[in-house]
This record gives C-alpha cells, structure tokens and sequence, in this order.
C-alpha cells in the first residue's frame, strides 16, 4: 500500500513539473537557434543546427533564422525570444543529447529529455538522440500565450524607440514655417527635412583595432544597432541588435549578450552551467 501511494505522489509531481514547463514555454513567441553548438567544430557540423530547426518548426515553434530580420514586437522585447542549443552529455557508450531553452537573461527554463543512441556513425548517432530528445519537447504541445506583463511594459516603457519620432515633431514647428493652407504637407515636410535620430551608441569607437594589431576593425551604426566589420575583407565579423537595455545588445546567430567592458567589447553567454565572458573587439 505505502509503495502505491509513493508511486501516486512521484507521478503528481511528474505532472505538475511538466504543466509548469508547458505553460512557461508557451509565455514566449519565437526561438532562435545557433550555427554551431558548443560540442561541434563547425556550423551545422552532421546537420544537426538544420535538424534542430526542423524539429522545432515541426513542434509549433517559429524559428528565427537571422536575427537582422527583426520581427517588430521582438525589437521592442527582447524577452519574446529563446535560445535553442543541443548539449553533450557524457555517456559510456552511448551518446547522449539534450535540448535546452534559455531565456533573454540566459536562465534555462527548460530541459528536454535525455535523448540517447548507441549508433556507432557521429551523424545517425547525433540524429537518432536528437530525434529521442525532442519526443519531451513535443509533447509540451506548444502555444503561444501572450504574457499581459509583457504587453503593458511595451506601452509604458521610457525607453522603446517607437516613441522617438514624437520628440522630431514637437521641435521641428520652432525651425519649419507654418503653411496654414495645407496644414497636412506642412506636417509631412517637417518630417522629412528633419533627419532621423542616429541609434544611440555610447561609448563605441567607429574604429577600433584588434588585440593581435593585424587587423583593422570597423564598426558601423545601424538601424537595429551595430555591424562589426573587418576593413580589409569588408566582411561581417558580428552583427549587434540593440536590446530595451541602455549598452547591452545581442549577438546575430551567437547566444549570450554583448556589452563594453571597460575599453573592449565582450560576449557573456552561459557554458555547461558556467558564465564565460569573452573578449570580441
């Protein structure tokens, strides 16, 4: 009778976890995930990123595939948005995976089940575990559900760019005439012939070298925030999206968040449950 009522008990508290990880997870409305895992040497090493992708938009999910393409209420809350990553774990001939979502502050709130295969081959190996591992993520039965916290803090905050075109209109009559005959065109012209505010970026050189001197960095103001360029090979190194947060941005395709630290940029993201701050410029 007693190992009755402790297998009733384990599995009410079985139930009652997986309610809680299934109503948290559907409070946020897109997911992104990385071009390569931490485990991996190379972006979508045995297609596993792809994989990734693919099982989430299989469960319900939106997967962001570049984050320069902003949806509207993602720019304005960064917090709308998870970061999907694999984790190896280790396992005596077996190899082991687990899906886990972190949210804007880099908090896990939820960890699938450990997906496993004995397959001998890395790609069917990695394949089949990821494959066991998402059958939990599935099962959440994900849906959207808007956060009405999150709602109100779009409308009240000081901070969203959405508000700045306010204070364009009520300096530009002082420098634009009045044209009381067309009131609207007059409206239109202040707009136009005022330029729009440049993005904020304090404290952020427009040139700066990196630590081996070899090579010359540029860093170019954007609508969204910054791109990060290599001088030589004009090429994209990163790509920066501005955050509600004053200095604290994102990183296109990297997980973490990027900020100035004293007279460098770095990158803060979270590795096997440890905080890593690394420099990148």
């Amino acid at each position: 009778m007693k190992n009755n009522s402790l297998i009733v008990f384990c599995l009410l508290i079985a139930f009652q976890n997986f309610t809680f990880a299934q109503s948290d997870i559907n409070n946020y409305k897109y997911v992104s995930v990385s071009d390569r895992f931490d485990f991996l040497k190379t972006a979508d090493q045995y297609q596993l990123n792809s994989l990734t992708k693919f099982l989430l938009n299989k469960s319900g999910f939106t997967v962001l595939d570049r984050l320069n393409s902003y949806p509207k209420d993602l720019s304005e809350d960064r917090c709308l948005l998870l970061d999907v990553s694999v984790e190896k774990l280790k396992g005596f001939l077996k190899t082991k995976l687990e899906v886990q979502f972190r949210n804007c502050r880099s908090e896990i709130i939820y960890k699938s089940e450990i997906g496993t295969s004995k397959q001998k081959d890395f790609q069917k190996a990695y394949h089949e575990a990821l494959r066991s591992a998402f059958e939990s993520v599935a099962a959440l039965e994900y849906r959207y559900e808007a956060r009405q916290s999150s709602v109100v803090a779009k409308d009240t905050s000081p901070t969203l760019s959405a508000k700045a075109p306010a204070s364009v209109e009520v300096s530009a009559p002082n420098k634009v005439p009045p044209v009381p005959e067309a009131p609207v065109v007059s409206s239109a012209a202040v707009v136009t012939s005022v330029p729009p505010p440049a993005p904020k970026a304090p404290q952020t050189p427009k040139v700066v070298v990196s630590q081996d001197e070899k090579n010359t960095i540029l860093v170019k103001a954007t609508n969204y925030g910054f791109k990060v360029l290599d001088v030589v090979s004009n090429k994209v190194l990163y790509t920066l999206h501005a955050t509600i947060y004053d200095g604290v941005f994102i990183i296109d395709n990297k997980s973490g968040i990027a900020y100035q630290r004293g007279n460098r940029w770095v990158r803060e993201y979270v590795s096997d449950s440890k905080i890593v701050i690394e420099p990148l410029f």
